[in-house]
């Protein structure tokens, strides 16, 4: 008895030619040869066993150089957020009376077209200094990174940190007098493009 070969449907054979052709391509690509040094095909084959060796030994020496330097730039800049963290502790403690307020912002955060829900988000900012302020969804799939800082009469809240200085940008601000702080502050903020809702601030207390 003669078995019938499978034949996909007519409506389906494009769509499985373009899938073979696919898989096709990929095959070939994985099996292309990528030779050291970036060196092409034709001049690999040229060359002597001794070259291909000495090729392979540079790249290899080449690839740990390249990743000795990603480690230490890893490095440098874990060491540099490490400082500015205890900069900013360091500023917090000694800040006078007025230079250092704490807020919370409560609302909603947007990402494309939409607005969606946030986790309250804390801000402990002293003045002339800026602060980094990580602005989740409540899932902790969406987060948006930003910056505060508070020049002794303004909060400002911005996506990013050349925003704080720029007049115009699109950025949530809470405005007060000392008084205002030290009661305890509390104002709407909306943005165009960033966040809205509601920030609350007022001054630490003092522990000594």
């Amino acid at each position: 008895m003669r078995h019938a070969q499978h034949t996909p449907p007519k409506t389906q054979r494009p769509l499985y030619h373009a899938a073979l052709a696919a898989g096709l391509i990929l095959l070939l690509a994985g099996c292309a040869a990528r030779y050291p040094l970036d060196i092409p095909e034709a001049q690999w084959e040229a060359m002597t066993p001794t070259e291909q060796r000495q090729a392979r030994e540079q790249q290899v020496a080449l690839d740990r150089a390249r990743a000795e330097q990603r480690a230490a730039e890893a490095r440098a800049r874990e060491e540099k957020a490490r400082e500015a963290r205890l900069a900013l502790e360091v500023r917090r403690q000694e800040a006078r009376p007025g230079e250092r307020v704490q807020c919370v912002l409560e609302g909603e955060l947007r990402r494309g077209s939409s607005w969606h829900a946030m986790t309250p988000a804390g801000i402990d900012v002293v003045s002339g200094m800026t602060v980094p302020v990580a602005l989740t969804s409540p899932d902790g799939r969406r987060r948006q990174d930003a910056y505060a800082s508070f020049d002794g009469q303004a909060v400002t809240l911005c996506r990013h940190e050349r925003e704080l200085a720029r007049p115009g940008a699109d950025c949530a601000r809470l405005v007060g007098t000392q008084r205002d702080f030290a009661r305890g502050l509390a104002g709407r903020v909306e943005t165009e493009r960033f966040v809205r809702g509601t920030l609350r601030c007022d001054l630490p207390l003092r522990t000594r």
